[in-house]
């Protein structure tokens, strides 16, 4: 019953124009700051700790906007896995740098895509591989439903979903020796292995895959995030070139640039950006949790 709930609100949703879908992301994000929610808390506590430079009434001001674009991103689902896919596809409006990419491959260069969680990932990611090849690590999911659900929508423009263990990691060297793309959610916070690294200015524990990644197959890592256009029409998709070659660094150095780069990408459209993610959960041993 609830698995059928679920792809009825996703099915609904995703024959809902845009604008409507965004209108009523909105609406759910004011209710969301208007109740004192548990992702309202959260996103202050991130905004408090990454734009200490703002005044009070700025930060509420970004936090009040990021739940605005949180309820988008919540109600924006059913139209990125279940919608017809052409027309998902044209709800991209324009692109920045995509020459990045094509210069890339034409170096013979396996590319990394690193999409945070910011702005649309999921539009990012059936756009990339419409028109490129590309494997994205997965975390399969307990409900085998869901785990076909979101197999088949993320995979209808040609991705291939490969899990988050060493098969997966075998899969993406793979790929990038053989000149294609993966993708990798950058400031998702790692199991293992990670380090603390800055991310504005906060100890952050932050993951090491990608710059291993890039560094053992000599990839160009791009950065890349799907902005909701104003009048929410549609978005653009925008690619950033790194600010240093992360494949020619030390593993911690590489670690504190993508980070750099990361930050600088959000500070574009910051409101945009997941502040309901607790994104400093981890600390040091002997750490209080900041949450």
């Amino acid at each position: 019953m609830k698995f059928f709930l679920f792809k009825f609100t996703l099915l609904t949703t995703a024959i809902l124009p845009l604008k409507l879908i965004h209108l009523l992301g909105r609406i759910m994000g004011a209710l969301s700051w208007i109740s004192n929610s548990r992702i309202r808390r959260i996103a202050e506590k991130n905004i408090r700790l990454c734009f200490p430079e703002l005044s009070h009434l700025q930060q509420e001001e970004l936090v009040k906007k990021s739940l605005y674009e949180t309820g988008k991103v919540i109600l924006e689902t059913g139209k990125m896995w279940l919608g017809d896919t052409h027309k998902t596809l044209q709800l991209v409006k324009k692109t920045q740098n995509q020459h990045l990419i094509d210069n890339a491959l034409k170096n013979k260069k396996g590319v990394i895509l690193a999409m945070p969680h910011y702005g649309s990932w999921e539009l990012s990611a059936l756009y990339c591989a419409e028109h490129y090849p590309m494997t994205t690590m997965y975390a399969p999911q307990a409900d085998p439903k869901v785990e076909n659900l979101i197999r088949q929508a993320r995979q209808r423009t040609g991705a291939s979903l490969v899990p988050t263990d060493n098969s997966g990691i075998r899969a993406m060297s793979k790929a990038l020796k053989q000149g294609e793309l993966i993708s990798i959610l950058p400031d998702q916070s790692p199991k293992n292995n990670g380090l603390f690294i800055p991310f504005f200015g906060q100890p952050c524990y932050t993951m090491t895959l990608l710059s291993k990644l890039a560094q053992k197959n000599n990839a160009v890592v791009i950065f890349t995030y799907a902005k909701r256009l104003e009048d929410n029409s549609g978005f653009e998709i925008i690619f950033r070139a790194a600010g240093k070659d992360l494949s020619q660094l030390e593993l911690e150095d590489s670690a504190v640039q993508m980070n750099l780069d990361i930050e600088k990408l959000i500070r574009e459209t910051p409101y945009q950006y997941q502040w309901t993610y607790k994104r400093f959960k981890e600390q040091a041993e002997g750490k209080p949790s900041v949450y």
